[in-house]
């Protein structure tokens, strides 16, 4: 990790389409600075970054990569760890080409580093348990808002385990 007088210098790359709630989740969650990154800024991103958080939002032609994917291809291979999500056809391409380290997350899917199991609404709240393939499973509780993230909080969640951070701090912060 890339430090100045023990502070952390590189960032996590959160890429997408900008002003995302992925990314304000992931400034509570780990130390540093988070940057958001549209594909365009992603392409032309000249720095290293301790993780890439993928959001996959786009969807492309089946045959070809998003823009945004390619994007984010470049830009991880400057990158510790890329965070991608498996639920999304291109988001499994990537965690199966990328050359470095991926920490992969999901709805279900439990070849994913971190699985979200039990998800429901409960009056104004998103619940779910985040279980680890470590075999921690904790229970996350958020405020729903007018549209409820569960890839969003997932996303952050596992950047911050991909980077180290205990999942009982993450969802402690997460639930605060």
């Amino acid at each position: 990790m890339e430090t100045i007088s023990g502070t952390i210098k590189a960032p996590v790359a959160v890429v997408g389409r900008g002003g995302t709630l992925t990314a304000g989740l992931l400034r509570s969650l780990v130390p540093g600075p988070v940057v958001e990154l549209t594909p365009c800024q992603a392409a032309m991103y000249e720095g290293s970054c301790r993780a890439v958080v993928v959001e996959n939002f786009d969807r492309p032609d089946s045959r070809t990569l998003s823009g945004c994917a390619a994007a984010r291809w470049a830009l991880s291979r400057r990158a510790g760890v890329t965070v991608v999500g498996l639920d999304d056809p291109e988001g499994r391409r990537m965690a199966v080409a990328m050359p470095g380290a991926v920490y992969a997350y999901s709805d279900g899917r439990p070849q994913a580093d971190l699985t979200a199991k039990n998800v429901r609404l409960r009056g104004e709240q998103l619940e779910f348990e985040a279980f680890t393939t470590q075999g921690e499973l904790m229970r996350v509780r958020v405020p729903a808002g007018e549209s409820p993230r569960l890839y969003d909080h997932l996303a952050a969640l596992a950047g911050a385990l991909a980077l180290g951070v205990p999942l009982s701090d993450a969802v402690a912060r997460l639930n605060a």
